[in-house]
């Protein structure tokens, strides 16, 4: 069963809440014409995304590993423009700290995000990771991939 991709009944002043995983980070640096990439760049101005202290860890971690750098260079030129230019859409996110990081994906590591998204009263958590995406709700937060969201972004 898919997602519903039908906008949450919002007021008009309402933006969306939204945590975003790792892989979405690293599909909108290595090419920012995915829907990761257009997620992180062109439409940030239509939801407000929410990190944590183990989040951004991991984010920092996961992009300075060499694959992902000459994965970059296969595909680009300009490594640290692009760093900078995902590190400002970072630099937009509100830090929140989670109060307990629970067991619930069968990824351990993957629970620091249901963490965030449930401490940011995240109305979606946005995500490429399979152990994440089979949840598909947690505590009323919808767990969708960027194309869904961007069509959700694109309706409201």
């Amino acid at each position: 069963m898919k997602p519903s991709t039908k906008p949450l009944k919002l007021s008009v002043n309402h933006m969306l809440r939204v945590v975003v995983d790792t892989v979405i980070f690293v599909r909108a640096l290595l090419d920012p014409h995915s829907y990761s990439g257009r997620l992180l760049f062109e439409y940030s101005k239509n939801y407000r995304l929410f990190l944590s202290p183990p989040v951004i860890e991991e984010i920092l971690e996961v992009l300075g590993r060499g694959e992902i750098i000459r994965r970059f260079h296969l595909r680009h030129n300009n490594y640290p423009e692009a760093m900078a230019r995902l590190l400002k859409s970072m630099d937009t996110a509100e830090i929140i700290l989670p109060s307990e990081i629970q067991s619930i994906s069968r990824d351990p590591e993957d629970d620091k995000f249901l963490a965030t998204a449930k401490a940011a009263n995240a109305d979606y958590l946005i995500s490429a990771d399979r152990d994440l995406l089979d949840l598909k709700e947690f505590d009323r937060i919808k767990i969708i991939d960027a194309e869904t969201f961007l069509q959700i972004l694109q309706e409201k």
